[in-house]
Parts: C-alpha cells; structure tokens; sequence
C-alpha cells in the first residue's frame, strides 16, 4: 500500500475523530463534514444536519437543528476567497447555546476558485471591536440573540426590535393574551399593526383557531357583511372556525358597514365566539367626536388599545430590522447576501421610512434582487429611494402644535391606569394605591374607559378602600 494513501486515511481518522470541532460546506453550502468535536459540542449527531444546506439567516429557537445550520452559515464573503473570523452563539441540542467563534477557511480549486469552506470552532474571547470580526457580522449574531430573546418572552413570531416603545407593545400584547376581550392597534400604515394582532392570537387561548382578516377600506360592504353571515352561520369543525377577526383599516369602515358590525357583535357570543381585533391608521376618538364614527362600536372594539410607534421613532429598531428582512430573503437563495455597507446605513437612518416597515422590507426586497456581491451597496437601492432620502431626511423635531385636550388627557389616564394594573399583576388594590386613588374610584375609571379587568378574582378577599 503507497504510503501517501496510508496517510491520507490516518489524516481522515483524525480529523473526524479529533475533540476540535471541525466541519465542512461544499459549494452549494450543504454540510458534508461534522467530525466528532462538533457532536460533542454540540449534541447533534453527523446524520441530524449531514447534507443540510446552511443559510445565512438568524433563528428564534435555540435548540432546534436549523438553529445550529444557521451558526454554520458562513459570512457571504467567505465564497470570495477571504477568510473570516465570526462569533455568535452556537446552539446546543439540549443545553443553552455557547459564545463561540468560527474560523472559516475558503478551501480552492487549481483556478482558485472556492469549491468548499473549513470551519473551525473554537472557544476564544473575541472583543466588540475585533478587527477580524465584520461589522456585519457582528450585528448578525446581536440579531440571532435578540430573536431568542424575544421568542423567551414574547412568543414565536413576535416582530423583531428592541425600542422601548415596541417593548411596550409587547407587554400590552402579553397581558391581553389570557383574554378574549378586544383589542384595537392604532398606529400609522406599515407599522406591522395586523402582525402584531397575529401574535397576539397565536399565542392565546384561541390559537388553534382560525385568524380571519378583513379589510375594511378596500372590500365592498355586502362583502363584509357576507363574510360575516357566514362566519355567524357557520358550523364548520371547531378547528375551522374564526378564533379571531382583525378589522384592518376600521376607521375607514362605511357607515353601513359600522351598523352591520355593531349587530354582528350582539351575536359574537358563547364558545364558539371569536376574539374581536381591530387596527385604525389614527385614533377613533376624535372620529366619534366628529360623529363619523360609532360611539358604541368604538367602546365595543377598544377594550384595550395598543398604540404601535412610527419606525422613524423607533430607531433602535432599523439595523435589526433591516437584517432580519435580508436574512429572510436568504432563505432557500442561491445568492446570500450578508449585510449593508456603511454609506447604506448612513442613507437609511438619515430617511423618514413614512410607509414604516413595510416600505423598509420592500426597499431591501428590490435592492437584494439586484446585488450579486455579499453586501447591498447604494447602487443596489431603488432609484425612489435614493430620490426620496433628501427629500425625506429627518430634520430637526417640528414645533410642536395643540391637540385636542379631552382625547390626550383620555389617552394619558388610560395608559397610567394600565401601566398601575401591569406593575401590581391585576392587583386592584394595589394599582389604585400606586396611582393615588381609592379603589371604588379606579373601578369607575377603568369602566369609563372600557378597560377590561383581565383578573377579577386578584382583589378576591381583600377589603373594599
């Protein structure tokens, strides 16, 4: 036997056998090498992910398979022939996932071209501000934390940002899920006002159950109104069945279709009732004030209301945003683009985003289909975007203008009495004490405003203030 063969077999024994984790992506980045350290590390056999293809994208659940072939996925321009040094969590099948860092090798052909990558993973410290760690890189693991993070406490699916004010909405969205009460989004268009109403309902009681969207703006009344018909009548499967209606756009509901719904209400009771949503673009009580509105389908659907911010104030909101929309375009894609370059982040915190996430997912969606590099650059973003960035810069704040004192002063004592109730876990007396009222006089705010008691037994007991 030549000796060389011998070798190169010995060689091959030991680098499957060896405790340092090692591993190998072929050309179409499916994993074909997952040597013994790997499986130690962590807790997956070759046979789990051998064969799998590793996308550049970012997961929620920690402890799932395609959790540990995303941490394989190597930074897009390692395909070009630059070694890179990444860092991130590395999942773990069952334990929580470990701070590591992956060293990927691009391995050549005679041409130099890069027909499969190294990886190597090894336990060393890598600072914020490591040279060898991208920057793109970077914000690629800070978003694979934040999405376990969010999936911990807000439930699978949960829109992806870390402002105080989405944090808030988060909260609002935890406390009403034990309920069926209804609640109404009002935010601008694209803020993710319907998403949220999804998480919402797939994290309630009702989940099981269908999620029925209807557009109040755009659908005809009749057809509201049949839709309605049939839901009332319907005797489908329970599984079948509506478990929640969102009322997109109801503040521009007909008139018509505004008395239809107050009657559709009366008969949206006992089991088989489903959860009453709503999102409007502005607030409804300036509309009832203007009568263009139903007072009484206002209180039906505002048990609670949730108010979604702008992304333009929501800062700390856009890099994570931004890469958890291109990563999701990675998905499944022949091409994977890893980042944005530098004067790209500058021209998206200098513009306005007035059609909010859902005109950042649609600029990121038309910029990705043109870029054939690892990075989206100025050049791949649409021309009306980059039009509209001057235009659209956020200046200095504007002169702040009057408004109408009744539905600030409405909204103001709503929020502070909700905020009391979520400190003190529904504990009435407790919420009246922290806002500096007794607790008869709370009862009657909360029914003036049509708050709904999410616990009615938490006072159970205690004496009357």
């Amino acid at each position: 036997m030549p000796q060389r063969a011998r070798t190169t077999r010995r060689l091959e024994a030991w680098l499957k056998d060896t405790d340092l984790p090692l591993f190998v992506l072929n050309a179409q980045r499916r994993l074909v090498f997952f040597n013994h350290g790997c499986e130690r590390l962590t807790g997956w056999k070759g046979a789990d992910v051998l064969g799998q293809v590793c996308d550049f994208v970012s997961e929620s659940d920690a402890f799932g398979p395609a959790a540990l072939l995303a941490a394989l996925a190597p930074p897009p321009e390692v395909w070009q022939g630059t070694p890179v040094v990444a860092q991130g969590l590395l999942p773990r099948r069952e334990a929580d996932p470990l701070q590591r860092v992956i060293s990927f090798y691009p391995l050549t052909n005679d041409d130099q071209s890069v027909n499969a990558l190294l990886g190597v993973i090894v336990a060393v410290a890598v600072t914020a501000t490591d040279e060898r760690v991208p920057s793109t890189q970077r914000l690629h693991a800070e978003l694979a934390s934040l999405r376990q993070t969010i999936r911990r406490r807000f439930g699978e699916g949960a829109l992806v940002g870390q402002s105080a004010e989405l944090q808030r909405a988060f909260s609002q969205i935890q406390l009403a899920q034990p309920s069926t009460a209804s609640v109404l989004f009002v935010g601008e268009a694209g803020v993710g006002k319907q998403h949220l109403a999804r998480v919402l309902h797939y994290q309630s009681p009702l989940a099981k159950r269908a999620f029925v969207s209807l557009d109040c703006r755009r659908a005809a009344t009749e057809d509201l109104e049949a839709t309605l018909t049939r839901m009332r009548d319907d005797q489908q499967a329970d599984v079948l069945r509506a478990g929640a209606v969102y009322f997109d756009h109801v503040d521009a509901a007909p008139a018509d279709f505004q008395r239809s719904l107050i009657e559709w209400l009366k008969t949206n009771i006992g089991p088989h009732a489903a959860r009453v949503l709503a999102g409007s673009t502005r607030p409804l009580g300036p509309l009832v004030e203007r009568e263009t509105f139903s007072r009484e389908l206002y209180f039906a659907l505002s048990t609670l209301v949730i108010e979604v911010s702008p992304l333009r104030e929501r800062r700390a909101d856009l890099e994570p945003l931004a890469q958890h929309f291109l990563e999701e375009l990675n998905r499944g894609a022949a091409q994977q683009v890893g980042g944005f370059t530098d004067e790209v982040w500058r021209q998206f915190r200098r513009y306005n985003w007035s059609g909010n996430a859902a005109e950042l997912r649609a600029v990121i969606d038309e910029a990705r289909a043109v870029c054939a590099v690892p990075l989206i650059a100025v050049e791949h973003l649409p021309f009306r975007f980059r039009a509209g960035v001057g235009a659209q810069t956020v200046g200095p704040s504007s002169r702040p203008r009057p408004e109408l004192l009744d539905p600030l002063l409405e909204r103001i004592e709503r929020e502070q009495i909700e905020l009391a109730l979520a400190e003190s876990r529904q504990n009435k007396a407790r919420a009246a004490e922290l806002l500096g009222i007794n607790r008869p006089r709370l009862y009657r705010r909360m029914e003036a405003l049509g708050i709904v008691d999410l616990d009615p037994k938490a006072d159970a007991g205690e004496p009357t203030s």
